[in-house]
């Protein structure tokens, strides 16, 4: 595999994707909101932790591969902000969902020729997918509604 440099960092960034991630959903999960809500931001914030462990063991199955190791670049493009209103959070929380799907997008097009196993990748992308969707239907229903008569009902 002459490619597993590249390999490695990209499942570092995708760790530290996660990483981020779990201090977003922390944060938003300190805010006042729904029992909902609160269950599936939960959720969520387990399932980043069990996809960053699986990704770390990936990452220690690739590095037997390699001699020396290198420290890749640190920089984070998620920050985790503290937002008082709940739909830019939970907007930002989608966000980084999707960018976690793109650099798994970006992961899958490194290993295609070679002989890593790409099940577990394909299984992350889609629970992140899965993730995505629900966690966007959700924001849609707390989203106030305008009536006709021009009230908003909360």
């Amino acid at each position: 595999m002459e490619n597993v440099k590249a390999i490695v960092k990209q499942v570092v960034k995708i760790w530290r994707l996660y990483k981020t991630q779990q201090l977003v959903l922390t944060a938003a999960m300190r805010e006042e909101i729904p029992f909902q809500l609160r269950t599936l931001l939960s959720r969520d914030y387990m399932i980043c932790s069990l996809l960053k462990k699986e990704m770390a063991n990936f990452y220690d199955g690739l590095r037997c591969c390699m001699g020396d190791m290198f420290r890749p670049d640190s920089a984070a493009s998620i920050t985790a902000a503290t937002e008082r209103n709940i739909h830019a959070t939970l907007e930002s929380i989608a966000v980084a969902h999707r960018q976690i799907i793109d650099e798994y997008r970006v992961l899958l097009d490194l290993v295609e020729d070679s002989n890593i196993n790409t099940n577990i990748i394909h299984q992350h992308r889609k629970q992140m997918v899965k993730m995505t969707d629900e966690l966007l239907i959700h924001a849609e229903k707390m989203q106030p509604q305008v009536k006709e008569h021009g009230y908003v009902s909360l």
